[in-house]
């Protein structure tokens, strides 16, 4: 099962933009990239078929996506797996959830250009500034996967509310764009950890990177490079894109556990910095 909805769908360009891309190998980088995180988000999260909705955790204090399996992929059935947290073989692998326990999901509903959720009371409960924006990031980026929803609301009890906590954290409307600053150089949506994948593989996400370039290399069961290249985002250089795009074909016969990495190049020795990698099931 492929995962067919990408984080921020409000935001998404349109499938009709893909693109087929050769086999390339990037030149060094130009010394004039900006420096980039180094952190390298990877997990080493047992490969399963699950995947029809994404839920969105925390690595390193950014988004993260992983798949999962629901019987209605629509945003309350997402909503409710990001409220089940974290498997036990993800907190193993540093994906933390900052939604508080107890946290029940009480509606969800969906209008033109927003939605607005419903959540009981637990949700605006404790923490500080990092708690607070953690939490409702994973909130709207979870929500916001699918097409045409541009900007979700709050509800507590039933009750609006346009601040959450102690905090004061406004929530009046908030988007992906809403949590650039501790959105990772590149967020990987597709394809998502453990997923079971076909070829030819599609790789979707946001980025902002220098010259809006993202690199990829594909990796298979002994850690040898299948294909490598870069595919071009729909902005970068301080402004915020998307990618999406259908990968040049493994070589014949390749099958079992791959890994896709994805990640931006250093601007003093084009080594790869804030490295983004799976581990999927072809």
């Amino acid at each position: 099962m492929s995962v067919l909805l990408v984080g921020c769908g409000g935001d998404r360009a349109p499938s009709s933009s893909q693109r087929t891309l050769s086999q390339t190998t990037p030149a060094t980088a130009p010394s004039t990239r900006p420096a980039a995180s180094t952190d390298v988000a990877t997990t080493s999260l047992p490969v399963v078929d699950q995947s029809a909705v994404l839920a969105y955790f925390l690595l390193h204090e950014q988004p993260y996506a992983v798949g999962r399996a629901v019987a209605t992929a629509d945003a309350s059935a997402a909503v409710a797996a990001l409220l089940s947290g974290p498997t036990t073989a993800e907190n193993a692998a540093g994906l933390v959830t900052l939604i508080p326990a107890g946290t029940k999901l009480l509606g969800v509903k969906t209008s033109a250009t927003e939605t607005v959720v419903d959540l009981s009371h637990e949700f605006g409960s404790g923490g500080g500034s990092l708690s607070v924006a953690g939490r409702a990031a994973q909130m709207v980026f979870t929500i916001t996967q699918f097409p045409g929803v541009g900007s979700v609301r709050f509800s507590l009890d039933g009750k609006p509310i346009t601040e959450l906590a102690g905090e004061g954290y406004a929530v009046d409307g908030l988007s992906c764009a809403s949590f650039a600053d501790m959105t990772p150089v590149i967020l990987l949506e597709h394809p998502s950890s453990g997923e079971k994948v076909t070829q030819p593989i599609r790789i979707a996400g946001r980025s902002n990177t220098f010259e809006a370039t993202v690199y990829y290399e594909v990796l298979g069961a002994d850690g040898h490079k299948l294909i490598n290249g870069f595919v071009m985002a729909t902005s970068g250089t301080g402004t915020w894109g998307t990618f999406d795009a259908v990968l040049s074909p493994l070589p014949t016969g390749t099958t079992g556990v791959i890994t896709v990495r994805v990640f931006d190049r250093s601007s003093q020795d084009g080594a790869p910095v804030a490295v983004t990698e799976v581990r999927v099931l072809l």
